[in-house]
């Protein structure tokens, strides 16, 4: 079976489980893991460990199963599972080509596969799946909402030398924000919100579908990296909910009264819901709208606009739109107000991963690694880019 490439012609999806919202004051900072934090204080293109996510696709019958490294490693220093129960040997579960950058797996291998078959099975199987928004309809992606993704990638770690990234690298936007940063480096009290759709209310991070190892989605994240960083204590609150787009994210800034918390800095998160309306500038006034209601209660509040990740284009979602999205909310920054750019950081990933190692649900959502991602890349503009 040939891989599958759709074009998108409507927007019935938005995430298919539905939750309240989740709006909380930040105090899990003893119970987080740690190791998360310090990763997400250490992004991706400054690595020289790195803990690289793979899924395994089996593309022809007579091919070995493999997945593509994001960085030519120096050395493999551990491969497990997602959920770091189970550890891999090299050898008797995979073996590295290190001319192609890939691991594959031998016969007898314990590390969890796909065929394209299963991959995107017929609607009459009995396999986990999501149509596909156009073409053929007798066929749908591997899908799944909670843990079985997380369930079938593995993580390999490994040392690598630096400088391999060759993509966007954010940098420090402390000029453009400098109400947040004074707080943080005077170790004030800072109020963190957070507005977005099903990627920002935490779906498919490990803590968010309550399995190991329970990494936190990536707000939470970024509020306990300030904390660890700066020693400023964080309250965050998360109002993002699920299938949401802007248009209803403004609703809810304005129903809800969500500026009388008086917010520092608000991260706004949405356009992977909103692509699908092909109407950018709408979007932008969406978003607009949102830092206007926002500031007539809390004049002070500064804001991160986050351009999200890439769909699966497998899917059948509108690609080309997502550049637009993204420059939409490029217009808006202005003193107080600073871009996040997912969509270029994703760009970058997708040249050298499949759309698979990275996905938490097989569509539209990250994984723990993506998670990560998108706080290592608003922390970046958060952090001076030295480490202690």
């Amino acid at each position: 079976m040939k891989r599958i490439r759709f074009s998108v012609t409507c927007a019935w999806f938005c995430c298919v489980v539905a939750t309240d919202s989740l709006a909380a004051e930040n105090a899990t900072a003893a119970s987080a893991p740690g190791e998360f934090v310090v990763e997400s204080l250490q992004p991706i293109w400054r690595a020289r460990r790195l803990r690289d996510p793979l899924f395994f696709i089996q593309v022809e019958a007579g091919k070995r199963p493999q997945a593509a490294l994001l960085f030519k490693p120096d050395r493999i220093v551990s491969a497990t599972s997602a959920t770091r129960q189970a550890t891999y040997e090299s050898g008797r579960d995979y073996e590295f080509d290190k001319a192609a950058n890939v691991l594959r797996l031998p016969k007898g291998s314990r590390i969890p596969f796909k065929t394209l078959d299963q991959l995107y099975p017929l609607m009459t199987s009995d396999q986990p799946k999501i149509p596909l928004q156009k073409g053929d309809k007798t066929r749908g992606i591997f899908f799944d909402n909670a843990a079985v993704y997380h369930q079938h990638q593995i993580e390999v770690t490994y040392d690598c030398a630096a400088g391999q990234w060759k993509g966007y690298v954010p940098q420090f936007a402390g000029a453009s924000l400098p109400r947040t940063i004074v707080k943080l480096r005077y170790k004030k009290p800072l109020r963190l919100m957070l507005c977005g759709d099903s990627i920002s209310a935490g779906y498919n991070a490990s803590k968010f579908s309550q399995v190991p190892p329970g990494c936190p989605a990536y707000g939470e994240l970024i509020a306990l990296a300030l904390e660890k960083y700066y020693g400023s204590p964080v309250a965050f609150k998360n109002h993002a909910v699920n299938g949401w787009d802007s248009g209803r994210g403004l609703r809810q800034v304005v129903d809800e009264k969500l500026a009388e918390w008086r917010p520092d800095l608000v991260l706004i998160a949405f356009g992977m819901n909103d692509v699908f309306a092909r109407d950018a500038d709408t979007f932008q006034k969406n978003v607009l709208g949102i830092m206007n209601a926002i500031r007539r209660d809390s004049p002070a509040s500064e804001f991160v606009l986050v351009a999200p990740m890439l769909g699966n284009v497998e899917w059948g979602m509108p690609m080309e739109q997502f550049p637009m999205y993204r420059d939409a909310l490029q217009q808006l920054c202005r003193d107080g107000v600073v871009l996040a750019d997912m969509t270029r950081i994703w760009e970058e990933l997708l040249k050298h991963k499949s759309f698979y190692d990275l996905t938490g649900n097989g569509v539209n959502h990250p994984n723990d690694f993506g998670h990560r991602v998108y706080a290592q890349s608003i922390l970046s503009l958060l952090v001076p880019a030295a480490q202690p």
